[in-house]
This record gives C-alpha cells, sequence and structure tokens, in this order.
C-alpha cells in the first residue's frame, strides 16, 4: 500500500498538468487576435493592414456539400475564398480583402464538380486588409487605438452563393502603420548581383495628388532609392511622364509607384565586390518621390516602404521568367489606353 500513494500521486499531477496545458492551449486560441495598423490616405481615407499571420481551424459546426452542380455557359468555381470583415467602433463594416481569390471559368457542359474539404483559415501576415471612407477617419481610429474590435470571416465559394460559412475572430487596432513590407527578393549572382521577386507581400499604400488643375497639360517625375546601407544606395529613375497634345488625357488621383520583378545591382561596385550574404533576412527601406506639374502649379509627394531580401535564389527561382519592366506600366494616364496614345510620353534617366 506504501507504494501506491507515490503511483497516484505521479498519476494525479500529470493529470493536473495535461489540464492545465490544455486550458492555456484553449485561452491561447481564444485570445489570438489579428493585428491591424492603419494608413491615412487623406483625412477621410484609410486603410487597415494585418501585422501578424493568424491560422484557424473550421468551425465544427459548419456544414457544406461535397459537390455542386455547375450549370452550361455559367461561371463556375470550385475554390475556396474568404473575406474578412472588421466591425469598427461605430458599428460600421470595414470590408476586407478576398483571400484565395482565382479567376473562375465557365462550364461547358452542365456538370457536378467535387469541393475540397477546408483544411483551415489563414490569414496572410503583413496583407492588406481593407479600405474604407468616413470623415476625419484619422482624428477617429486615434480614439480608438489598442482597442480590441470584432472581426468576421465569410468562407464561400464565388460562384455558389448558398455556401456562407462565418467565424468571428478578435481583432485588435495596435496605431498607425510604419513602413509596410510590399515585395519580397532573393539574391541572385547568376548573371552579376541581381534581385529577383518572390512573393508580392501587400500593396503599396495609396498617396494621392489632389486640388490642382491639369486639363492644359501636366508631367510627372518619379524616384525610387533603395537603401542597402553598408553596400550604398541604388537610384531607380527618374521617370517622366508627360501630355504632349493640346488635347490632355484625364489623370488618375492616386499615386501610381512601379513595382519590380527584377532589380539589376550590378552597377553598384560594393554588390559586385562584397560578400552578399548579410543582407539575407533583412528589410531594405525604399524612399519614393513624386512631382506633380500642371501649368504653374506643383504637387510633391514622399513616402516610404520596405522590401524583404529572403536569401539567396533557388535554382527554380533563378529560373523563372521575369516580364521587361515598363515605364509606362505605372502610367497616372487613365484609362489604359495611354500605351497607345501618342499624347503621353515617357522617358527614364539612367
Amino acid at each position: 500500500m506504501k507504494i501506491k500513494y507515490p503511483c497516484c500521486c505521479i498519476g494525479l499531477c500529470l493529470f493536473l498538468v495535461v489540464c492545465i496545458h490544455a486550458a492555456e492551449t484553449k485561452s491561447s486560441e481564444g485570445s489570438s487576435a489579428v493585428e491591424l495598423c492603419a494608413y491615412y490616405v487623406d483625412e477621410n481615407d484609410f486603410e487597415l493592414h494585418s501585422l501578424n499571420g493568424l491560422k484557424f481551424l473550421p468551425d465544427s459546426d459548419w456544414v457544406y456539400p461535397d459537390s455542386i452542380v455547375c450549370e452550361k455557359g455559367h461561371v463556375c468555381s470550385t475554390f475556396w475564398e474568404t473575406i474578412f470583415d472588421v466591425i469598427l467602433p461605430n458599428n460600421d463594416t470595414s470590408h476586407g480583402f478576398c483571400d484565395g481569390l482565382r479567376i473562375p471559368h465557365f462550364a461547358e457542359t452542365k456538370e457536378i464538380r467535387h469541393i475540397a474539404p477546408i483544411d483551415e483559415i489563414e490569414l496572410l501576415q503583413r496583407r492588406f486588409f481593407s479600405k474604407g471612407r468616413m470623415p476625419h477617419a484619422q482624428e477617429y481610429f486615434r480614439k480608438h487605438y489598442g482597442e480590441k474590435l470584432k472581426g468576421i470571416t465569410t468562407t464561400g465559394i464565388e460562384s455558389y452563393d448558398k455556401i456562407k460559412l462565418k467565424h468571428e475572430l478578435n481583432v485588435k487596432l495596435v496605431g498607425e502603420c510604419g513602413p509596410l513590407v510590399v515585395d519580397e527578393y532573393c539574391i541572385s549572382e547568376k548573371n552579376g548581383p541581381e534581385l529577383l521577386e518572390t512573393q508580392f507581400v501587400d500593396f503599396l499604400p495609396v498617396t494621392k495628388f489632389t486640388g490642382i488643375d491639369c486639363s492644359k497639360g501636366y508631367k510627372v517625375i518619379k524616384r525610387l532609392e533603395l537603401d542597402f546601407g553598408d553596400y550604398g544606395e541604388k537610384i531607380m529613375g527618374p521617370y517622366t511622364e508627360s501630355s504632349v497634345c493640346k488635347k490632355t488625357p484625364a489623370i488618375r488621383s492616386n499615386i501610381r509607384l512601379p513595382r519590380y520583378e527584377s532589380i539589376d545591382l550590378s552597377n553598384m561596385a560594393s554588390m559586385r565586390q562584397k560578400d552578399l550574404s548579410p543582407l539575407y533576412g533583412k528589410t531594405i527601406p525604399v524612399r519614393w518621390d513624386a512631382e506633380l506639374q500642371c501649368g504653374s502649379s506643383t504637387i510633391k509627394k514622399n513616402g516610404k516602404y520596405l522590401i524583404r531580401i529572403k536569401g539567396k535564389c533557388s535554382e527554380e527561382e533563378e529560373n523563372i521568367e521575369h516580364h521587361e519592366f515598363s515605364i509606362s506600366s505605372f502610367s497616372q494616364a487613365w484609362p489604359v489606353s495611354y500605351e497607345e496614345d501618342s499624347c503621353v510620353v515617357f522617358s527614364e534617366e539612367k
């Protein structure tokens, strides 16, 4: 009998440890929150960006079919998509992005298509979450920094509106956004040092040209500067876009900044001469400047974002085809017919 008591004590202790661990795990899962920061386009327009990734399992009470009927000639998708919405303190809803978005195809015949089961829902880190407009948005949000809000995910299939699977999650508004990581690159030294894009991380925050009349012509100058610290700085541009006809195309107020699928670093002596491994895992500040000239009026805007260098490129990453950079791809002209509009010309200073 004397031997049984220690065994019982050990068993009881193990039982308590398991129970405590389970309670902590459940508490941890329940307290997980999506952290958001606020970016202000202007006084009234805002964007919310997520600062942390979050995964969760589908709710146990979700019920959905394992197949759907696709009608001939109708769009038919079988991919799961999730929309993340945030309930703001004033009970308005800030509608979020659609995660997992894919282009659906038309069904050529009436058919039954299989739907894969939902394994998990994932909110990616550093992802554009939602945007909205309200009077005095910046003043309003500052009063609610640090507060916990309610988030709602709606998972479904775009072409099949009978499935709407909802899940509530905690959201915390932590404050104003600093510079965001918008792109990820690897370093290739195959043909001289070069950055190759591996992942589009986030959307560039919106900045606007406002309060200026460009009906009689315009000129836009954009310039970017990448700061590699001890390795030096890389200047991209200036890129110039201007109208040369009396008939001026309408221009966008949102400043359109270039994104690069590849960045050549071979003209930087330090990049050719030094070991580049210290750059692996680092974030690189990118400062941009944009100037709009319309007649005698000029507006200047600037900002900063980050790019991330994941490491050395794999053989697969080096062999991915990258499109040639085009200045016209980030034109301010509207509509998109600027590429065939001889009234808009582009130049790049190298």
